[in-house]
Order: C-alpha cells, then sequence, then structure tokens
C-alpha cells in the first residue's frame, strides 16, 4: 500500500528530528538571543548597562551559529566541535546579561537553553562542565560591579546550582531515553534480521518445493514408466499401499482394486506359502513389536518379512498366482520400505515376469537332451564297431591301424562322455535330477578320488596328496555323484596347475556339516569372472589363454550335485596364486526344492 503525500512529508520531519543537525539545535538559541537583541534596541524601559557586553554577547551566539552551520553542511552531528556551540552560547549569553541589567537582568533564563543542549550530552562529566559555565556566566556581573549584600552573592551561587541541577535531571533522562532507543535499535535489527531470515527461509522453502515438485514429477513419471517389474508397497500388514502399472500388467489388479485393503499373500498360492513357511522356520519367531494385524498374514509372507528385517537378502524364483488365478514364474525380492527418517513403514516387492525365460530354458533343455540322445546312440554304436575292430581275431590290426582306431575310440568316448554331461545338465535343470542316497564314508570318498586322479597328476608332473583323518566321516549321500564332484574339481585343480605344482584335497567338520575342498596353485581366476564359473559353457579367460580344453560343464555339474544334497559351494581364487573350492554338505540332509526364495545364485 503506498503512502499518503502527507504521511511521506511526516516521515520526512520525523527523519529530521531524530537525528537533529547542530544548526536545528543552534535554532533556539540564536532564535532567542536574536528576540532579545532586538527588544533591547526597540524597548526604551530595558536597562542596557555595558553596550558593549550584550553586543560581545549577540556576537558570540552569531559566531557559534555560523560554526553550526558549517558543522551541519559538513554533516558533522557529533564530537567535541559540536558540543563547542553551546559552551559559546553560555558564555555569549552570560555577556549579554552583563550587558543588559546584570543579575536583575531579564534576560537571564535564556541560559538554560544551551545549558538544556550540553546537559543532554552523553556522560555526567557535562553536568560539571554545565555548573562550571552557569556559574561564570552569572557571575560576570560581580566581575565589574561587585554586589554590596550577602543577599545578592548568595543568589550568584544559587543560581548556578538550579542550572547544574536541572542539567543533572537533563543528562539522567537524555540517558534513559539514549538507552530506550539503543533497546529499540537492537530489536530493530533483531527483527530485521529474523525478518531477513524469514524472508530467506521463505524463499529457501519455495525453492525446495519447486524442487520437490520436479522430483513428484520425475518420480510419477517413471512409476508410470515401470511395466516391465511389478513394484509393490505394503504396511507392516502386508496391506498394499502402492501398485504400479507393472503390477497391474503383471498380476491382472487395477491400482484402484489394489488399494483398498488387498494383502500381499493373495498373489501366492497355499502351496507356495506353505513352502516358504517350511524353508524359513527358524525366522518365525514372535516379535515384541509385532503388529496384531501380521497375526492375520500366512506364515510364509512373515517368514519374508523377518528375513527382511533380519538383513538377509529376499531374492529368489517363485510362482505368482494373477487374478485371474493362473500362475506366473516370477523372480521375487523383497527389501524393507523406510521413509526419509529411517523409520520403516512396510515392505517392497519386486517381481519380474519369468515366464519367457523359464519357456527359452525348457526349450533349451529340451533341445540339449533331444541332440543329446540323438548323438548318444551313434557313438555308442561307433565306440562298439570299434571294439569289434580291435578285438577281432580273424582281421587283426597292424600297429598302425590299432593306434588309428585307438584315436577314434578316445575321442568318441570324450563325445560319449560330453554327451553324458549334456543329460546329466539338461536333468538338473528340468528337476529330473534323482539321488541314490545311502550312508558312506566321505573321507573314502576322498582318499579314492585322489588315487584315480594320481596318473594323471603324475603324467602333468603335479603333485596331490589328501589331507583326510584316520577317523571316517559318515553322512548320508550319493557316493556315486560325490564322486564325480570330487572328479571334476580335481580334474579341473590338475589341468590348470603347471608342472611342479600341488593339488590337495581335503576333509574337515564345520557346524552342522562336512567341508570337503580342493586347493591348487595354479594360474588362478580374474575376480571379476569368479561370479559367473557355475554358468553352463563358461570359461575363464585364464583357460583359454592357457588353452586348456574343456567346454565349461564340469563345475555346473559339480554345484548342481552339491545342492542336490542340500549343501552350499563357494571359490576362492588369485591369479598367480592358486585357487581352492570348497562344499559343505550338511549332516542332516534337507528335502527342500533346489530353488527357494531367498537363496542367492
Amino acid at each position: 500500500m503506498r503512502a499518503t503525500p502527507l504521511a511521506r512529508a511526516e516521515s520526512r520531519w520525523y527523519r529530521i528530528f531524530d537525528d537533529p543537525s547542530p544548526l536545528l539545535k543552534q535554532a533556539p538559541t540564536v532564535i532567542a538571543a536574536a528576540v532579545a537583541g532586538l527588544l533591547t534596541w526597540w524597548v526604551p524601559d530595558l536597562p542596557v548597562a555595558h553596550a558593549a557586553s550584550a553586543i560581545g554577547g549577540i556576537a558570540l551566539v552569531l559566531g557559534a551559529t555560523v560554526l553550526a552551520a558549517v558543522l551541519t553542511a559538513r554533516r558533522i552531528h557529533d564530537g567535541w566541535a559540536v558540543l563547542l556551540i553551546p559552551i559559546i552560547d553560555i558564555i555569549g549569553l552570560g555577556l549579554f546579561r552583563t550587558g543588559t541589567g546584570g543579575p536583575g537582568s531579564l534576560f537571564s533564563a535564556l541560559v538554560l537553553l544551551p545549558v538544556v543542549w550540553l546537559a543532554a550530552a552523553p556522560g555526567i562529566r557535562w553536568v560539571f562542565v554545565v555548573a562550571g559555565l552557569t556559574s561564570v556566566a552569572l557571575l560576570m556581573p560581580y566581575f565589574t560591579d561587585p554586589p554590596h549584600t550577602s543577599t545578592e552573592w548568595l543568589r550568584g551561587v544559587v543560581a548556578p546550582l538550579v542550572f547544574a541541577a536541572v542539567a543533572a535531571v537533563i543528562n539522567q533522562l537524555a540517558r534513559q531515553q539514549r538507552l530506550r532507543v539503543q533497546q529499540a535499535e537492537e530489536l530493530v535489527a533483531e527483527r530485521t534480521k529474523a525478518l531477513s531470515e524469514n524472508v530467506a527461509m521463505i524463499v529457501q522453502l519455495r525453492d525446495k518445493e519447486r524442487q520437490y515438485r520436479e522430483l513428484l514429477d520425475s518420480f510419477e513419471s517413471l512409476w508410470s514408466s515401470i511395466t516391465a517389474q511389478a513394484v509393490i508397497a505394503t504396511t507392516r500388514d502386508g496391506v498394499v499401499t502402492a501398485w504400479n502399472p507393472g503390477a497391474e500388467r503383471l498380476l491382472g489388479l487395477s491400482a484402484g482394486e489394489a488399494l483398498k485393503d488387498v494383502r500381499v499373500d493373495r498373489f501366492f498360492s497355499t502351496a507356495v506359502l506353505s513352502m516358504l513357511a517350511a524353508e524359513h522356520a527358524d525366522r518365525l519367531q514372535p516379535s515384541e513389536d509385532r503388529r496384531s494385524g501380521e497375526d492375520e498374514l500366512s506364515p510364509g509372507i512373515q517368514a519374508l518379512f523377518a528375513q527382511a528385517d533380519a538383513g538377509l537378502t529376499v531374492d529368489g524364483d517363485i510362482e505368482v498366482t494373477t487374478a485371474g488365478g493362473t500362475t506366473v514364474p516370477a523372480r521375487v525380492t523383497v527389501s524393507p520400505h523406510k521413509d526419509g527418517a529411517g523409520a520403516q513403514q512396510g515392505y517392497l516387492f519386486v517381481l519380474t515376469d519369468e515366464t519367457r525365460a523359464v519357456e527359452v530354458a525348457r526349450m533349451k533343455d529340451e533341445f540339449v537332451g533331444m541332440i543329446s540322445h540323438e548323438l548318444r546312440t551313434p557313438l555308442s554304436a561307433i565306440i562298439g564297431f570299434l571294439d569289434l575292430l580291435q578285438n577281432d581275431p580273424g582281421q587283426p590290426l597292424t600297429g598302425d591301424q590299432q593306434e588309428f582306431v585307438s584315436i577314434i575310440e578316445r575321442n568318441a568316448q570324450r563325445l560319449l562322455n560330453l554327451v553324458g554331461d549334456l543329460l546329466f545338465t539338461a536333468q538338473v535343470e528340468s528337476g529330473r535330477f534323482p539321488l541314490d542316497r545311502e550312508e558312506a564314508d566321505v573321507a573314502e570318498l576322498v582318499r579314492s578320488a585322489v588315487v584315480s586322479a594320481g596318473p594323471h597328476a603324475q603324467r602333468e608332473g603335479i603333485e596331490i596328496d589328501a589331507e583326510v583323518g584316520p577317523d571316517p566321516v559318515r553322512l548320508v549321500v550319493d557316493s556315486g555323484r560325490i564322486g564325480q564332484a570330487l572328479d571334476n574339481l580335481l580334474s579341473n585343480a590338475i589341468k590348470f596347475t603347471p608342472s611342479g605344482g600341488r593339488v590337495t584335497a581335503r576333509v574337515r567338520l564345520v557346524d552342522g556339516g562336512v567341508e570337503l575342498s580342493v586347493r591348487d596353485t595354479g594360474v588362478g581366476i580374474p575376480e571379476n569372472e569368479q561370479g559367473m564359473l557355475f554358468t553352463r559353457f563358461f570359461r575363464a579367460s585364464t583357460a583359454t589363454r592357457n588353452a586348456v580344453p574343456g567346454v565349461g560343464l564340469g563345475l555346473t555339474i559339480t554345484r548342481a550335485i552339491v545342492l542336490a544334497h542340500g549343501g552350499t559351494m563357494d571359490v576362492t581364487s588369485q591369479e598367480g596364486v592358486g585357487t581352492e573350492f570348497r562344499f559343505v554338505l550338511p549332516v542332516a540332509p534337507r528335502t527342500e526344492a533346489l530353488t527357494s526364495l531367498g537363496h542367492v545364485d
């Protein structure tokens, strides 16, 4: 709102009188002195005892006025030069009083004007200065015409005391006023600072609001664009609170329908939930902070939530059930959902449709199985007829022919072994992986595998031994498959170890199981390739650089055998130092499926 002209004028006047210039302060004194001079000139009855003193006094007041004008022009409003003006005024008015009747002068009260100015200056010292100056000014007539009575002398003493008392009161009032002004200025400064901070905060809040809106728009755009994965947020009770377009596409339920108190366990079949509950039964422990609503959740979902709360990875393949009742293979991950302050609000499910991947894997396995069966028959026939050629007494082979047939038989046998490996991996991928479990001495299995690999190691110039204690280590396992796994690991260790190296197989008891390991001093495996070692047909760069034969199925088969026994397998390796493969077989065999939620491939 604009100020009116009158308000602007008042504001200008207030600014002038809030910080008056020396000339403005001098104005009352010079005006009073001028009026007194004119009255003395025009009124004949006013006594003029000493005209020179009266004129000198007016001259001093005018000189002080000139000094005030100069200081005002230079914008000097404080300091000794400014206070010199009322001092000159007091002396000048004292002279004027002397010249216009002395103690009985009509103009004695004019001295009060510069006294007020001087007494209002900061500091108590100016009260004493006023007392001294007024004493001089009021006693000037006595210097030229001494009084004859004590009453007249007493009048010359009492008047300065009165002026000093007035000066003390004015000085105290001025001090209090200055304190109030200072406090007011400090308050104004604080309020101005607070206002500036508030304005800055408002600007910052507006900027944050703009950024928030931009982020919100970006998030909404990103949220709407996620259609390949179903992203579902739930409360800690499992009630759906967020449902993206990918969830609509995969599960066949609109966002509006899903946000009407739908629980996430609706999208998992009873069989799947039972499997999850059995898989993670150790996680289903009562919790003090569990809400009453969680009691309505299925134990399987509760187990997933407990595993996520424990900071464990919940990531695996599982079937989900759509709104229409059909099942879809999916990759499911579960993680805690927290707000900006770190407080847990619920859980976040991410489901990726694996239908195409499962179909491709099935077709691939069918193709591998079909090709393997088709190759196995002619290879068996080739090996059989080679055996007839070698053992036909009617037509014995020459030495060269015998060598050629041996080469053919050896390569045919290699092809037959490769076909067997392909068939085995197809069985593993399709879930048709039989185990013939019986109690066996694992330590003896390791010794036998080392003895079988001994000739191969001797040919390559490699030392091989078994670190196995004298006591038997009995487990319920498929002896043939465990022996096959050990043979694969020992064969790999020998192939990747230069002549003069060492391969060691070891058995040791660990918590809840038995660990079997094969360590070598070979070429090692690059760290960035170790995560792919158990992938079918994968071969490390060290294998290709050193022209080590193989097709990349041995480790895949070995791991499948270990997992089928409910065990775990891992590897540590360093290039140029060596590699160690370890697998742990549990004392009590598990019966769960090979692939379960919570297992990280």
